[in-house]
C-alpha cells in the first residue's frame, strides 16, 4: 500500500510543478489582470510563447571569465536571481536583450554566487517558433 501511495504522491507533485511553471501561469505572474485585459488574444499567445521558448539556462563552461550580466526587471530595477528563480525562470519578468540573428549568451550570477549561462534566442529564431506553432495549430484545426 505504501508504494502505491508514494507513487501517487510523486505523480501529484510532478503535475503541480508542471502546472506551476506553465506559460499561462508565467503570463499571469508577470502581467496584472488590468494589463492583460488591454492585450489581444494574439498578444497573450505571443507572450506565452516567449515564456516557454525565449531562453534557457546551461552550465557555464569552466575557464569562462565573462563578467556577470546585470538583469533588470520590467520596471528597470536591477535584480539578482536566487537558485529558485533560475530553476523556474520567467523571462516575462525581465528585460532581456535579444539580437536579430544571434543568440545572446549571458552569464548570470545568483545570490549564492553560482554562475549560470542564460541563452536568449534571437528574434529570427522566435519568429520561426511562432511559425511552427501556427502550423501545429492549423494541422490540429484541420482534423
Amino acid at each position: 500500500m505504501k508504494p502505491i501511495l508514494l507513487c501517487f504522491s510523486l505523480f501529484a507533485l510532478s503535475v503541480a510543478m508542471i502546472a506551476q511553471s506553465s506559460p499561462q501561469t508565467r503570463l499571469i505572474s508577470a502581467y496584472s489582470a488590468e494589463e492583460r485585459s488591454h492585450m489581444t488574444a494574439q498578444q497573450q499567445d505571443d507572450l506565452m510563447l516567449r515564456a516557454e521558448k525565449l531562453c534557457w539556462f546551461e552550465a557555464v563552461k569552466t575557464g569562462t571569465d565573462q563578467t556577470p550580466f546585470q538583469l533588470f526587471n520590467r520596471a528597470g530595477e536591477p535584480v539578482v536571481l536566487t537558485e529558485a528563480d533560475v530553476a523556474d525562470f520567467n523571462p516575462l519578468l525581465y528585460q532581456l536583450p535579444q539580437e536579430a540573428n544571434r543568440c545572446q549568451n549571458l552569464v548570470i550570477q545568483t545570490t549564492a554566487g553560482t554562475r549560470h549561462l542564460l541563452i536568449v534566442r534571437s528574434s529570427e529564431m522566435m519568429a520561426k517558433e511562432l511559425q511552427r506553432k501556427q502550423v501545429r495549430i492549423a494541422k490540429t484545426s484541420a482534423k
